[in-house]
């Protein structure tokens, strides 16, 4: 549509506006006047506000590392933030604040609730930790009271949560460690019964099967190699005393060695050992069992060589022989080494048997020690689970005694509650401002509803258009002076009408702008004649 066409359109739609100007003109009168009464009667509103401050940089958490449970504070706030205003902390700050006394039914308390959280708003700087609570009330006193309630909630609700938390957890490590316990004490009592079954077959010291029977082995091997290195010597000192023709001193001789003094004295000192093992030892002892071989080894060597040698050279013989100190010290070592020939026998017969009963028990040995293993296993692993259960308890212990001390997290109260000497709202300038707009739009309105429900021919081609008929010419109107001055009163009055709305308009904007009491003294008068 061309540009000329759209602004012949709207110069109609202008006239035809105009035509009705009065009806929307006492439209607008009419809409401005019960706007500025509703504006005028609606109550004042007092905004209680508070602000608070959450330290949450504690010097303990450096200092105690991971010796105690440090709660992420910052998410319980961000929790707190988005659930302040849930359904039950509202019914807390109801009760709190007695509103509940004015909602007689339940729909009377679900509208109470609504609105609270409707009125009530929740800042925060995340970065600041700085939170802030505001709520509007016609009552002041009932705002002030109502942010203290979300105060108190906000602030206890968040450190309780964390120690519920910490409650919850000492609880459940307290219980399994109860259990942990139940569970030591069934497996110990299994070990040891399981030892005293097995008494004869268990690993000593940590050494297995194989580890005992290579000691043994080792042990056998050894105290042969002794045994062969005694016997050696023995029988170099029995050459060496019992030779054809020994000389120690005193000349040659053929007359055999007289033993019999000497084997007296050996066979004394080892009895008189013999006592002194017996109140140590039993007869099964290697030394005990060694001794006694001697004794009856030495018995009967004395008893030949009695037998086999005469009298008389045997008594010459022995006083020349026991007097020479070389002989004596024969005699003495070989007691020794008989005597440590005897003991060493003994061992290796010892170490042997123990090398067969091995043998013989490997299978059932081999068990044992598979089920010995299982056993420390399982009570190894309860074992490590139950001291690492008490050291957590410890750490929770530790968080929550920080926590009672207050140093984790501090609340501090920059602005408590409170609440300004004038109103807060409603914001009469603003609402009075917008019923005039409103009021002025439905008037335009009006009349271009009236403009289109009753139409007028204002030019030429509106005529062509409607009737369909070519427009030759067109009679122009002649104004009169009296029409003309007429239609200036007119014009004048609607102007005035028009000028008086926009200074009873200018009264109520500086009537509101002013405040103070006198302000407040008119709008009760204007309520009450209202």
């Amino acid at each position: 549509m061309p540009i000329q066409e759209l602004l012949q359109q709207l110069i109609t739609y202008l006239r035809g506006i105009w035509r009705y100007r009065w009806i929307a003109m006492v439209l607008v009168w009419g809409v401005t006047v019960t706007g500025w009464v509703v504006v005028a009667k609606m109550p004042d509103q007092y905004k209680a506000t508070a602000r608070i401050h959450v330290d949450t940089a504690s010097l303990l958490r450096p200092l105690l590392g991971d010796l105690a449970i440090r709660p992420n504070v910052g998410y319980r706030l961000k929790h707190m933030t988005r659930t302040l205003l849930s359904r039950p902390n509202l019914e807390k700050v109801v009760r709190m604040t007695d509103l509940d006394i004015t909602a007689e039914t339940p729909r009377e308390m679900e509208m109470l609730l609504d609105g609270l959280a409707r009125s009530v708003q929740f800042g925060s700087t995340r970065r600041e930790n700085l939170y802030t609570i505001s709520y509007e009330n016609k009552d002041g006193e009932v705002a002030k009271r109502v942010v203290q309630a979300l105060l108190t909630i906000f602030m206890e609700s968040t450190l309780g949560e964390t120690r519920a938390d910490s409650d919850s957890a000492q609880r459940f490590l307290v219980q399994q460690i109860a259990d942990h316990e139940g569970l030591l004490r069934e497996a110990e009592n299994r070990i040891k019964e399981f030892k005293r079954k097995n008494i004869g077959k268990m690993p000593s010291a940590g050494a297995g099967y194989f580890q005992r029977l290579q000691s043994a082995q080792g042990e056998v091997t050894q105290a042969r190699l002794l045994l062969k290195e005694a016997t050696n010597r023995r029988d170099e000192l029995r050459r060496q005393i019992e030779g054809e023709e020994p000389v120690f001193g005193f000349g040659s001789s053929s007359v055999a060695v007289q033993r019999s003094h000497p084997l007296d004295i050996r066979i004394q000192n080892l009895r008189s050992r013999l006592d002194e093992l017996y109140l140590q030892y039993t007869d099964q002892h290697p030394e005990v069992i060694s001794a006694k071989n001697t004794i009856e080894l030495l018995e009967k060597r004395k008893q030949e060589a009695l037998e086999g040698v005469p009298v008389v050279a045997a008594a010459r013989e022995t006083g020349r022989l026991e007097q020479n100190p070389v002989y004596q010290q024969l005699r003495i070592a070989l007691g020794q080494t008989e005597a440590n020939v005897a003991s060493l026998t003994a061992r290796v017969e010892e170490y042997q048997n123990r090398v067969s009963e091995l043998k013989q028990t490997v299978n059932a040995t081999l068990d044992v020690e598979a089920e010995l293993a299982g056993l420390n296993r399982n009570y190894g692993l309860i074992k490590k689970n139950y001291d690492e259960l008490v050291s957590r308890l410890a750490t929770v212990k530790m968080g929550e005694q920080i926590e009672q001390t207050g140093d984790d997290v501090k609340f501090k109260v920059i602005d408590p509650p409170r609440v300004p000497l004038s109103p807060s709202g409603p914001n009469r300038v603003l609402l009075s401002s917008a019923a005039l707009l409103a009021a002025i739009g439905a008037g335009i309105g009006l009349a271009f509803l009236l403009s289109q429900i009753r139409p007028a021919i204002y030019d030429k081609k509106t005529l062509q258009k409607i009737s369909g008929f070519p427009v030759f010419g067109s009679v122009s109107r002649i104004w009169t002076p009296k029409l003309l001055f007429r239609q200036r009163i007119k014009f004048g009055a609607f102007l005035g009408v028009g000028t008086v709305l926009l200074v009873a308009y200018g009264g109520v904007i500086l009537l509101y702008n002013l405040g103070g009491n006198g302000a407040g003294q008119v709008l009760d008068a204007v309520r009450q004649w209202l």
